[in-house]
């Protein structure tokens, strides 16, 4: 066999090999689209509490949509929200979420719009606001 024909094998087989990771990479990515398509975030309903009716104290919640995960603490005293910590919040591209915290404290309502591009993160957080206060009852 000539140096020319072992060449053309090396580059046929390297072609080949190529084509068919090519379709494997194809494939995978296929099956991750689809995926992603598929997982639908559970809508949650977040009722409002009256900051004013929640006993002093400092309040754990979470919530979980199926996408996104979120852990608080809230501090209320003397019927104000003082302070909201978020102690985890697992998410895709919801962190500018987080920012919600601050409508909430400073209108003392869960009624407060969701932070554009992260509906689902600040609906998430909300309830586990909401969790938290219930506590507090």
């Amino acid at each position: 066999m000539s140096i020319h024909n072992k060449n053309l094998n090396k580059k046929n087989n390297f072609l080949r090999i190529l084509k068919v990771l090519t379709v494997l990479f194809f494939i995978f990515i296929c099956i991750i689209i689809v995926a992603v398509v598929n997982l639908k975030p559970e809508k949650l309903v977040v009722q409002n509490i009256n900051p004013t009716k929640i006993k002093n104290g400092t309040y754990l919640g979470s919530a979980d949509n199926g996408l996104v995960k979120a852990t608080v603490s809230v501090e209320v005293n003397n019927g104000v929200i003082k302070d909201i910590d978020i102690l985890k919040h697992d998410t895709l591209l919801g962190k500018p979420a987080e920012k919600i915290v601050n409508n909430i404290i400073k209108q003392q309502s869960l009624e407060v719009d969701a932070i554009t591009s992260a509906t689902y993160s600040s609906d998430t957080i909300r309830k586990a606001v909401e969790n938290a206060l219930q506590k507090g009852e």
